[in-house]
């Protein structure tokens, strides 16, 4: 099996998360009382809070191609 490095990473291969750019958080708002309070910060939703890279889970490379036969 053949791999490539990950696109899908926050810059192309380095093993981060494109949504929270590896800190594992993203800054959230709620509302409250009719208020929008921006600041709250919360576990990023894409990589559950371990700020690596979804598709590759931070190794940088995804295996292509398939079996042959």
């Amino acid at each position: 099996m053949m791999t490539h490095t990950c696109l899908d990473c926050d810059t192309a291969g380095d093993g981060n998360c494109s949504v929270c750019h590896g800190k594992g958080e993203t800054l959230g708002g709620y509302i409250s009382d009719a208020v929008l309070a921006f600041g709250h910060e919360s576990a990023c939703s894409a990589c559950g809070g371990s700020g690596h890279c979804p598709t590759c889970g931070g190794t940088r490379e995804v295996e292509v191609g398939g079996e042959s036969g």
